[in-house]
């Protein structure tokens, strides 16, 4: 870090110089920075492909779980935005 910090000083966030750090010894300690990159936009592309899954479950699940139809509530039907429209559009999930 001091060769970024020495002659002509840069200035860092606490954060970016902890990640710098950290990178840094992960380089030293023979680690393979690209294939560490990679591996770990992998996990996160998992992780939202798990997110989006989840809530199509739970959305798939609400649907069914309800079996008044919504078209029959007049303060829904008639357009206008009252608190009671919005509090029920907001259960319903539209």
């Amino acid at each position: 870090l001091s060769a970024r910090l020495s002659s002509r000083p840069l200035a860092w966030s606490i954060v970016g110089a902890d990640q710098m750090a950290r990178l840094r010894v992960h380089r030293a300690n023979g680690g393979k920075v690209y294939e560490t990159m990679i591996k770990k936009r992998k996990e996160k592309q998992k992780e939202k492909r798990i997110e989006k899954l989840d809530k199509r479950v739970v959305k798939r699940k609400l649907n069914k779980k309800v079996e008044e139809k919504i078209d029959n509530i007049t303060v829904l039907n008639i357009g206008k935005r009252t608190w009671a429209s919005e509090l029920l559009k907001s259960v319903r999930g539209a």
